[in-house]
């Protein structure tokens, strides 16, 4: 067993503190902030429990709470990138793994951390595509439940977000059963939530 370092401890509080810097495009529930990636990935966590618990789902817990805790936290290095953001997209991913890289070098001691982001970024379990699934559909719930303010202050229209969501949830079924319920919701009145 290794002793406690106390310097350690440190540096692994100022990556968190790091992550809970970075501001996401989306807002907090009283639409006076930005939500932070440290808000974004509890929310996941506790949206995905909330599902498996719910549904039923024969997931594992761990992995789905550990997949949702780390999915983002490379952005401490790399920022969020805005999913209709040309430009930023083009180097997301190089971005992405060169933070992970750093993230790997910095905390050599944490390999458990590393192997889940890599499990994660992998999606080679229902774990993982579980996790993505439903990273993908929370923006759509906050946008619904937020009456599609931020939708409309970034001009997004209703058949380009619809289109995206689907083809980044996939069929990931109980997933998809939700994200195809909440478009339902809006049916004719997609006007109330999106820029004409």
């Amino acid at each position: 067993m290794s002793q406690p370092d106390a310097g350690r401890a440190i540096a692994f509080i100022q990556l968190l503190h790091r992550f809970q810097s970075v501001e996401r495009v989306a807002y907090a529930h009283d639409l006076l902030r930005k939500e932070n990636d440290v808000e974004h990935s509890y929310f996941l966590a506790m949206f995905c429990w909330y599902l498996c618990d719910s549904l039923e789902l024969k997931y594992s817990k761990e992995k789905v709470l550990r997949y949702a805790l780390t999915h983002d936290l490379h952005e401490a290095y790399a920022g969020d990138t805005f999913i209709f953001d040309v430009e930023a997209t083009k180097t997301k991913k190089e971005r992405e793994e060169k933070a992970r890289v750093r993230i790997a070098g910095e905390f050599p001691e944490f390999a458990d951390l590393h192997t889940t982001i890599e499990a994660y970024e992998g999606q080679k379990d229902a774990e993982a595509q579980f996790v993505h699934a439903v990273d993908k559909l929370i923006p759509f719930l906050i946008n619904y439940e937020q009456g599609g303010y931020l939708w409309k202050e970034m001009k997004m229209t209703y058949s380009d977000v619809v289109a995206h969501k689907r083809e980044k949830i996939g069929e990931q079924k109980e997933v998809r059963e939700l994200l195809e319920q909440l478009i339902a919701l809006i049916g004719d009145d997609w006007q109330k939530y999106f820029v004409r």
